[in-house]
Parts: structure tokens; C-alpha cells; sequence
């Protein structure tokens, strides 16, 4: 089943809160069907790896199937005592596309996913909402936060191809104790506005603007999945 928008949505509605706001909480973005069959694939069929930084801006990945529990509980530390002081993050994620070519492995389902985030009837719908016709490709990647996981504060301002930012949440049965907000701080030392994980809902907000990902607490009783990325230039 190929993903499908939600065909009651209001695009123009949608846009005169976007352009009020630079951001956008958007429930029931997908059919219901087609929001279930993404979520399968995101819990069930994609093969994560844990993402962390060895030093300043250099990133490594670690494969979660085959990750040793004692290295893992390593990076984690370290990523922790580095988040103290500068930009860090600890999740896990898998590539879909960088900027709009298609996934390596045509008969999955993440590149069902992937046509359609870089489909005519996506990138339409989303020109519209953000009022930016130069938009014409979208970056993705599937992220799965587990306990202990964090994006800490960064603007996403060090590409100028990204106009907008995106979650496409796909976790049901959130609470909202168990962390993992996307949050906003429009003034330094205070947070002006948080969305949680929601299942079938896609956050946006126009780049760049300051927000993290909170960590997510140890006793959540579930993984945060979504897909992530810019929609690009």
C-alpha cells in the first residue's frame, strides 16, 4: 500500500496557520490505512543504526543489530558529557534519501516512503501549506529514539538548500512523561512551544529556527518512531 494523503485536509487553512506561525502541527496527515502500513514498516522492517558524534561535527554509525550492549552503554555516556557543553544527539536512524534520488532497494517498502515524500501530490500539498513553490525534493530519514535517546538545541540553518523541517510522526499511545517533545525556543532560556509524538501527524517549521528533540525518559513504555528531513530547494 502506497502512503496517501488524508484527502479532508485543508492546504489553505493549513498555510495562513504556517505563515501566522513558521510552524505547523498537522494531525491525520496520512489515510489511516496507509499511516498503519508506515508504521509496520518503521517498527518491523527497517534496519537501524545508532547515531552519535566521535568529536566536533564528526559523525559515526553503529549498526543496532549487530551493536555490542557495553559499547552502546559507552557512547551513550560519552554523548551525555559532550551534551553538557555543545550540539549532540543520540538516536538511531536509517537513510531513505538525501536529497530526493530514490531508495537503493526498490521492492521495500521504505521506498514506497520514499516516492511518496518526493512525489508530485506530497510536494505539492506542502509547497502550498509553506507558500514556497522552489521547493522540489525532500530529504528523509526513518529515526527511532529508545530510552535515553536526545537531539539537543540546534537551528538546522548550516545547509541554505532546507526551507522547512519535518517530522512525520508515527508513534501511538504516547505519554507525555515519557519525554521525546519536539520543542521550540523563540527566546533563550525559555521554550515556547512543544509538540509531542503523535501517531499519523506531521510537525513542520520553516529553517532556521532553534529546537531539540527532549531525551527520552527510561521508563517510556515504547520507541518514538518517525521520518524526519528537509524539504529542500
Amino acid at each position: 500500500m502506497t502512503p496517501a494523503l488524508n484527502p479532508a485536509l485543508d492546504a489553505g487553512t493549513l498555510a495562513e496557520a504556517y505563515a501566522r506561525d513558521r510552524r505547523i502541527h498537522i494531525p491525520a496527515i496520512l489515510t489511516e490505512t496507509s499511516a498503519a502500513r508506515v508504521h509496520q514498516c518503521l517498527a518491523q522492517e527497517t534496519d537501524y543504526a545508532l547515531l552519535c558524534q566521535a568529536g566536533a561535527d564528526q559523525a559515526q554509525a553503529w549498526r543496532v543489530a549487530t551493536l555490542d550492549p557495553q559499547k552502546e552503554r559507552e557512547l551513550m555516556t560519552a554523548a551525555y558529557g559532550r551534551a553538557r557543553d555543545r550540539f549532540e544527539y543520540f538516536y538511531d536512524a536509517h537513510s531513505l534519501s538525501k536529497e530526493g534520488e530514490p531508495y537503493p532497494n526498490p521492492a521495500h517498502y521504505l521506498a514506497e516512503i520514499n516516492r511518496f515524500l518526493n512525489g508530485e501530490a506530497l510536494l505539492d500539498f506542502i509547497r502550498t501549506v509553506t507558500g514556497r513553490p522552489e521547493i522540489n525534493a525532500t530529504s528523509i530519514q526513518a529515526t527511532r529514539y529508545r530510552q535515553g535517546h536526545f537531539l539537543n538545541q540546534h537551528d538546522d540553518g548550516n545547509d541554505p538548500r532546507r526551507i522547512a523541517a519535518y517530522v512525520l510522526n508515527m508513534t501511538p499511545h504516547w505519554r507525555w512523561d515519557w519525554g521525546g517533545a519536539l520543542l521550540f525556543s523563540d527566546r533563550p532560556g525559555h521554550i515556547s512551544e512543544g509538540f509531542l509524538p503523535a501517531f499519523n501527524a506531521l510537525n513542520m517549521f520553516a529553517v532556521p529556527q532553534v529546537h531539540q528533540v527532549g531525551l527520552i525518559s527510561p521508563f517510556a513504555g515504547v520507541h518514538r518512531h518517525s521520518i524526519t528531513g528537509w524539504f529542500l530547494r
